[in-house]
């Protein structure tokens, strides 16, 4: 049903057109057709925007789309607008499966199963050389290899978008882990003032609900916001000098009312983090590569 105002018009219309039609014994049939495809028209843009706005909020009443600020900021932390994270690995699946085993595996630092899914060619870190499971330092449980690979698999996957070419089996899918790469690239576009990847450089994600963001970098210091899945301001002038561990460290961002914070790198992930690729080669899941990296 057209809603009652386009309804009104389209009557009122044709109001006007039987009058004429009455005066000049003939009705401009072609005129009405027109009004009433027009009146159609605009019924079906009506619906069409209607139901728009009931998918963007049906899930878990969050919207689909960063709320950016009008200057191209970031989101403003404890705001509706988050990155909407969405694992993808269905319950069940083969891959899902897979992937329940590696985080067991990683967790326990099963360094047999985790080598067994490393390509004998070795494998792409960044943009290093690949590395053998023996430059891997497996057998080290603080690794960084060991560090990355559990960031990168404890939150969702999603199907890659665009991978690089490896030798899988035929049909065999790729997944990416995590999927904050490609869910900041759809959702928080950069602006066309941006060049290159100073947009990604600058920001990350902070992924978690209710993840304190903190005056100091340490637990017993105060904790001055909170964020959930936002996108915040990277301060790099004020990152921390020793080495940087994905996990046990601490990452320097800005709020949006420029306030100095604090996040524990457990929860903070860059756009241009390194990620895990997995494929099927032979009938196994391996770990193809990990992209990316500052």
């Amino acid at each position: 049903m057209a809603p009652q105002g386009v309804t009104g018009l389209l009557m009122s219309k044709s109001d006007r057109m039987a009058k004429k039609a009455t005066k000049t014994g003939r009705y401009p049939l072609k005129k009405l057709r027109g009004s009433i495809l027009m009146a159609i028209g605009v019924g079906l843009a009506l619906g069409a925007l209607l139901a728009a706005l009931i998918r963007a909020h049906s899930r878990t009443g969050e919207p689909r789309m960063i709320n950016l600020a009008a200057s191209g900021l970031v989101a403003t932390p404890d705001s509706e607008g988050r990155l909407i994270l969405e694992d993808e690995a269905v319950s069940g699946s083969d891959f899902y499966q897979f992937r329940t085993q590696l985080r067991e595996a990683v967790q326990n630092r099963n360094a047999p199963f985790v080598g067994s899914i490393i390509p004998e060619t070795g494998l792409g870190i960044g943009f290093s050389v690949p590395q053998t499971r023996d430059n891997l330092n497996l057998d080290d449980p603080q690794a960084r290899f060991w560090l990355l690979l559990e960031k990168a698999t404890k939150i969702g996957c999603a199907p890659a978008e665009n991978p690089p070419a490896y030798n899988t089996d035929p049909g065999s899918e790729i997944w990416v882990c995590p999927n904050v790469a490609q869910a900041f690239a759809r959702q928080v576009p950069p602006p066309p003032s941006a060049e290159g990847v100073s947009w990604q450089l600058e920001r990350v994600v902070v992924v978690g609900e209710n993840v304190n963001a903190r005056s100091q970098p340490s637990v017993n210091s105060e904790a001055i916001a909170t964020l959930s899945n936002e996108v915040v301001q990277l301060d790099r002038d004020r990152q921390l000098p020793e080495t940087f561990d994905p996990i046990d460290s601490w990452t320097a961002i800005r709020l949006s009312d420029d306030r100095e914070a604090y996040v524990y790198n457990s929860y903070v992930y860059s756009p241009l983090e390194s990620r895990a690729l997995f494929g099927q080669i032979n009938g196994e899941w391996q770990l193809l590569g990990m992209p990316g990296g500052e």
